[in-house]
């Protein structure tokens, strides 16, 4: 039988590659084939068969259309990699944190195309922050903006009602905040900025406190106009801090300020009586409770008690390799399983879906359209526009 080959450009098929963190040794594995095989089609040394070329599409996932390009395609490059702080090794993405990253950049391409053609100017209050500023002053007067007092942030349930009352508070912004499946390992979260539609991606292994956190570190990231993917290493010792260092302390300590107000922390101390010394060790159950009256993570607790002065840096660093040696490996629960329309409402937020739903009801969109960006079919679609109605 004759091998009738692909008509792929190799400089496609190698950026597909490439564009997904992948190495040559993965697709040779993919398709049982000699490593050699696919550097030389990468290089014009012979081509895949059609059927190779359809494997190789789904495994970098592309549509096979694309891969029959002349050349590659444009796309909005990553945001830059700050990934490297003190205690950190750089490390590659995966192909999972790559999928989400282009992902985050298809949302928001759609959003501002759905804004467009709903001839929506949108309004981004979006300040401007400065590096140098003072980043607890900075953090007041953001918070004030985005009108959350202490009183209502003591009042919410749990860390996952917080999570989502923040998150509603930047959507309210106009800012655009994805939860997607990436390792938390790999970064905590990522910004893409944009006039109309800045965009806050978190990932949805993180819990909820943590991911309040990284939600308003890459809010000062759009804030700042420096878009990056983090994974927000708290460590500052050692050698005099890069401007990336520096840059991603100012977002730490920021994110902390606004979430843990100074004088509200002060009067949680002083109300308590007890644990407000320099020296003290502050006792797991004191940073448990001080951590629950705020939403936030029992880190971030230690974390302004040692930028107030009332912890050591010795004892902010023998607590945190206690919590590293007692974390335990979270099992898969059994029997429990997320929705589609939840997951699709989660991935997307409100503002994304109302978008989507109101260009579907003016005709500007199909209904094939729509379920495609909401990633959902049949009656998944509409507990998805649901879900956003009560958000409205």
């Amino acid at each position: 039988m004759t091998r009738t080959e692909a008509d792929i450009t190799p400089e496609v098929l190698a950026w597909a590659r490439v564009s997904l963190g992948l190495k040559q040794e993965d697709a040779a594995k993919r398709l049982k084939v000699p490593k050699d095989r696919i550097d030389g089609w990468e290089r014009g040394v012979g081509r895949p068969s059609i059927p190779q070329a359809e494997k190789l599409a789904w495994f970098y996932k592309r549509p096979l259309a694309v891969m029959y390009m002349p050349a590659p395609p444009k796309e909005p490059a990553p945001p830059s990699d700050f990934r490297t702080l003190p205690g950190h090794h750089e490390a590659e993405l995966s192909p999972t944190s790559w999928l989400a990253i282009r992902k985050a950049q298809r949302l928001q391409r759609i959003a501002a195309e759905l804004a467009h053609d709903l001839g929506i100017a949108r309004s981004v209050k979006l300040p401007r922050v400065s590096l140098a500023g003072d980043p607890e002053n900075t953090a007041s007067r953001v918070r004030e903006d985005l009108g959350v007092p202490i009183e209502t942030q003591m009042g919410w349930a749990d860390k996952r009602y917080a999570l989502a009352q923040w998150r509603r508070a930047l959507e309210k912004t106009g800012i655009l905040v994805f939860q997607l499946d990436f390792p938390v390992d790999e970064m905590r979260g990522f910004s893409l900025p944009s006039p109309t539609t800045p965009a806050i991606a978190l990932s949805v292994h993180d819990g909820p406190a943590p991911r309040s956190f990284s939600m308003f570190h890459e809010f000062a990231h759009l804030a700042a106009r420096a878009a990056v993917l983090c994974d927000m290493g708290w460590k500052s010792s050692g050698p005099a801090p890069t401007p990336i260092i520096k840059t991603e302390m100012f977002c730490n300590h920021f994110a902390g300020a606004l979430l843990v107000p100074r004088d509200a922390l002060l009067s949680q101390i002083a109300a308590a009586g007890a644990g407000a010394a320099r020296d003290s060790n502050w006792p797991d159950e004191r940073l448990h409770e001080l951590a629950r009256v705020f939403k936030v993570s029992r880190e971030v607790i230690l974390r302004r008690l040692l930028i107030l002065g009332l912890t050591t840096q010795g004892c902010y660093e023998r607590k945190r390799r206690e919590w590293a040696a007692e974390r335990p490996v979270k099992a898969q629960k059994k029997g429990f399983k997320v929705s589609p329309a939840r997951t699709s409402f989660g991935e997307r937020g409100a503002p994304l879906v109302s978008m989507l739903v109101e260009s579907y009801s003016q005709g500007n969109i199909t209904f094939a359209d729509l379920t495609d960006y909401l990633g959902v079919r049949g009656k998944q679609v509409e507990k998805v526009v649901e879900l956003a109605a009560r958000i409205a």
